[in-house]
């Protein structure tokens, strides 16, 4: 340490702060984006899993078929 002038000392202590500045903003971006991105994919997720509507009133009208067919042949036997 003896060697060096305080202005050395100085850019290189300057150089150093740039450097951690630039790694500690890269940690941030990265986790940033990898949330982002798992966000993104839990969201496609949730809407491909939804029935259309088709589906929705075929499975209502089925259904309700087979629960008409039930009563009927309830209240013939009876």
């Amino acid at each position: 340490m003896g060697d060096k002038t305080p202005e050395e000392r100085m850019a290189t202590l300057e150089t150093d702060i740039k450097y951690i500045r630039e790694d500690v903003k890269d940690i941030k971006d990265n986790h940033l984006k990898q949330i982002y991105q798992k966000i993104e994919c839990i969201v496609q997720k949730l809407s491909s899993k939804r029935p259309s509507w088709t589906v929705s009133w075929l499975i209502t009208f089925l259904g309700s078929a087979v629960i008409g067919l039930i009563v009927l042949l309830l209240t013939r036997r009876l």
